[in-house]
């Protein structure tokens, strides 16, 4: 069950993809993005990234389509608009070859279309926001793997963005950069929209109001994440009953 809630202008509706001949990812796949903080749980090759990814118009499906406010995506005009208003972080963020942090940031700013004006307004804020305002003149090849990704995140965050969608965000980094990245996904507010795909469900689950669970591109379980856990000893328990149809 999904609990009663406003949905954003981001949907997929009848959508599928596959990645070359493969089997495909999703098949007539419908999903409208909640309005909050949704939690994205599901074992590996579930679907999640790909999601992600068609969400943020980084893909194209192969039919049906990404819509926002009701507009195919896949059109120059739309996509255009839903970009100014998504942020999307990646599972891996990789250092510009000679840039400095404040420099990597802002390029992200002006591939989004911001004026010179505006990135230079926005990257000082954004960059205080995770934390790496002391890391500005650094050049990005000699961050460690947690400021890297928080370098992602700004990435994500300059072009003040309603829509964030962050796949997991703390994938091969160690317990201190994991609590810092928490300490940071906290603060983050007011936007329409948080997507979090991660496997690290207890670290993150205070922060969230809505759980999605995916398996092999299909939904196990949408619903409040209060719900989610009731009648559970456990995150663990009521992600793999979740996984088995218990909650669909």
């Amino acid at each position: 069950m999904r609990p009663a809630n406003n949905s954003t202008p981001l949907e997929f509706d009848g959508l599928t993809f596959r990645y070359g001949f493969n089997t495909p990812v999703f098949t007539s796949f419908d999903y409208d993005f909640d309005a909050g903080a949704t939690l994205l749980l599901g074992p590996n090759g579930a679907g999640k990234s790909t999601m992600l990814a068609l969400a943020a118009s980084v893909m194209t499906p192969r039919s049906g389509a990404v819509r926002f406010n009701g507009e195919d995506v896949s059109r120059r005009k739309p996509r255009r608009r839903l970009r100014r208003v998504v942020g999307w972080l990646p599972q891996f963020t990789y250092p510009y070859p000679g840039m400095r942090v404040k420099e990597q940031v802002a390029y992200a700013g002006w591939l989004k279309g911001m004026t010179r004006s505006g990135i230079a307004k926005s990257v000082d804020r954004v960059l205080e926001r995770v934390d790496l305002s002391a890391l500005t003149n650094r050049y990005v090849s000699e961050l460690s793997g947690g400021e890297m990704r928080r370098v992602g995140l700004a990435q994500a965050l300059v072009h003040e963005p309603t829509i964030i969608l962050l796949d997991e965000p703390t994938a091969g980094l160690d317990p201190v950069e994991i609590a810092h990245f928490g300490a940071i996904l906290g603060q983050l507010s007011g936007y329409s929209a948080l997507v979090l795909s991660t496997h690290r469900i207890a670290d993150y689950f205070e922060h969230f109001d809505y759980v999605t669970v995916m398996s092999t591109g299909q939904i196990c379980y949408r619903g409040a994440a209060n719900e989610f856990v009731k009648g559970h000893s456990s995150y663990t328990e009521a992600y793999i009953s979740a996984l088995r149809g218990v909650a669909a």
